[in-house]
C-alpha cells in the first residue's frame, strides 16, 4: 500500500534536518519548584500550557512549551533560494503534582517543541493538553508558504507507562488547496492499526468519493518521546511521525 504523501512536509523535513538547534545554550529546568512560574527560567515566554492528571495518582500534574528571548539566525539554503531564519529555542517541560503543592520534573525536551525551519514558513507548533483520560496531547501545522498548495496537521497523543511518556496514537490530516482533496492517517499504536480515510472530488461532475482502509501492524515496542526525539523523523508504514 502506498501512502499520499505531500511535497510540503518532505521540504518541511529536509530544511529541519539540515538547520535543527542542536548548537543552542539550553537551560536545565529546575528539578523541583512551588509552581510553573518558579521553573521556568527567567525571561523565557510560555507558548502553551495544560494541568490535569498524568500519572493516575489524583494530583494535578503540568506540561508547558517554553521560548526562549533569545533568537538564533538559521542560513537557509534549499537548492533553489537562500535567506535567514529568526529562531528561538523551545523547551517542552513535564511535571508531577505532589501532595505538599510542589512539582517535580519527569521530563525535559528541547527538541521537540519545533520551531519554524523556512523564512515563509507557518508556525509550526499548535500548542498542548492534557486529556480527561490522562493523555498528554501536542499539536503541529505545517504549511510551508503561503504559495503551496497543500497543509497538513499533526496530533501526538502519549500516555505515561512504562516510566515514559509513550506514543499511543498520531493522526495526520493532509489537505490540497486547490482541489480540496483530504487524506487523513489515525495510527493506534496500542491496537496496532493504521486507518486511511480519503476524500476526493471529481473535477467534472464536482461529486464527492470516500474511502476508508485499515491496515494492521505489529510493534515490539511503543516510542516515547524521549526515543522520538523531534517530530517527523521517524519513518513508519510510509508516514514521517
Amino acid at each position: 500500500m502506498t501512502y499520499l504523501k505531500t511535497h510540503i512536509l518532505g521540504m518541511f523535513l529536509l530544511a529541519h534536518g539540515l538547520y535543527a538547534q542542536s548548537e543552542s545554550n539550553y537551560p536545565e529546568l529546575a528539578a523541583k519548584g512551588g509552581s510553573i512560574e518558579e521553573v521556568i527560567p527567567i525571561g523565557w515566554q510560555l507558548l502553551s500550557e495544560a494541568r490535569g492528571d498524568l500519572n493516575g495518582d489524583g494530583l494535578a500534574d503540568v506540561a508547558f512549551a517554553i521560548q526562549s528571548p533569545t533568537k538564533e539566525t538559521i542560513e537557509y539554503n534549499d537548492g533553489f533560494e537562500s535567506d535567514t531564519v529568526h529562531t528561538n529555542p523551545r523547551v517542552l517541560g513535564i511535571y508531577f503534582g505532589k501532595r505538599n503543592g510542589k512539582l517535580n520534573k519527569v521530563l525535559q525536551s528541547n527538541t521537540f517543541i519545533i520551531n519554524r525551519s523556512t523564512p515563509a514558513m507557518d508556525e509550526p507548533f499548535k500548542g498542548l493538553q492534557i486529556l480527561p483520560n490522562g493523555q498528554l496531547q501536542l499539536n503541529f501545522y505545517i504549511w510551508e508558504c503561503r504559495e503551496c498548495t497543500s497543509w497538513s496537521s499533526h496530533e501526538y497523543r502519549f500516555k505515561y507507562q512504562n516510566k515514559a511518556f509513550e506514543l499511543v496514537s498520531y493522526r495526520e490530516s493532509t489537505t490540497q488547496r486547490i482541489s480540496g482533496d483530504e487524506t487523513s492517517y489515525q495510527v493506534d499504536f496500542q491496537k496496532g492499526t493504521v486507518t486511511i480515510f480519503s476524500s476526493e472530488s471529481d473535477e467534472e461532475t464536482n461529486e464527492q468519493t470516500s474511502d476508508k482502509q485499515i491496515i494492521k501492524f505489529e510493534l515490539p515496542q511503543l516510542q516515547s518521546i524521549k526515543s522520538l526525539k523531534e517530530p517527523f523523523q521517524w519513518l513508519f508504514q510510509n508516514l514521517h511521525i
